[in-house]
């Protein structure tokens, strides 16, 4: 199979300044940052370039999962900020642990149009995944009370990875159906494949769950005596490895989530 780039350069160059334009607007409102937003301009310019579906759901998704995190973000500050890794503002790691799996797909559909579907598939899973982990995880942490924990059998402080909470479960769930019906409404994936999507958006949020429970690299902060996934914990000490692969970072992890979303919306029937 002989692959093609539909796309003219001009097309190339008007998709690379709408995402561009997109990410400003997003870095001035404290949802990206720098890196982040060059990152989110790639993964929107090639996203444009696959077709309209594409840049509007990648849109949406984006609008949805920045309202989930700035909503009661001075009370998540006080709940989980000396244990999560990073802020509201997603920086390039972050973006392409969320969306670097549908930008590949994207790829995939432009040089192999004959794939088109199962890329679509693929790229609706892997966002609606991610969104679900997302709002799993504002939610929960949102939530008053304390999370629990998979691994230690007991409640943790929110934020915690591998914790579980009924407020953050029901905002998976919830999570993963809407933003699979919004693929489907703009015509990213046909309504057929609402079902597999959805499952596969539950599927990659509860690998996210179960992999930081368990293999999620963790830190300890010696001067505070708490867990933390932080390098330098918020009280300004250096913190130590204390459990997990040191490689499975939190973005290594949001991005195995994708993977699996991906995976499981593609193959399930």
């Amino acid at each position: 199979m002989t692959p093609v780039w539909p796309t003219s350069v001009g097309t190339g160059i008007i998709a690379t300044v709408l995402a561009g334009g997109i990410a400003v607007t997003a870095l001035r409102a404290g949802s990206l940052s720098p890196s982040g937003a060059v990152a989110a301009t790639l993964v929107g310019a090639v996203a444009m370039m696959a077709g309209r579906p594409w840049g509007v759901f990648l849109v949406g998704w984006f609008v949805v999962a920045s309202v989930a995190s700035r909503l009661g973000r001075e009370r998540k500050l006080v709940h989980a900020g000396d244990v999560v890794e990073k802020g509201a503002a997603r920086d390039a790691a972050q973006v392409g642990a969320n969306g670097g799996v549908f930008a590949v797909a994207a790829v995939v559909a432009l040089v192999w149009p004959a794939q088109a579907r199962a890329a679509a598939l693929a790229a609706a899973g892997a966002l609606v995944a991610a969104g679900a982990d997302t709002l799993a995880t504002e939610i929960g942490t949102l939530w008053r009370g304390r999370p629990f924990s998979l691994r230690r059998w007991t409640r943790v402080p929110a934020g915690t990875s591998g914790a579980v909470s009924l407020a953050g479960s029901a905002g998976m769930l919830v999570a993963a159906a809407g933003l699979a019906w919004m693929a489907t409404v703009v015509g990213l994936v046909p309504i057929d494949a609402l079902g597999a999507v959805t499952v596969a958006g539950v599927a990659g949020a509860a690998t996210d769950t179960i992999i930081g429970a368990w293999w999620q690299a963790r830190r300890w902060c010696p001067a505070c005596h708490r867990e933390t996934e932080q390098r330098v914990h918020r009280c300004g000490a250096s913190t130590q490895p204390h459990g997990g692969v040191a490689e499975l970072t939190n973005d290594a992890v949001n991005a195995l989530c994708t993977v699996v979303g991906a995976a499981v919306a593609v193959f399930w029937r």
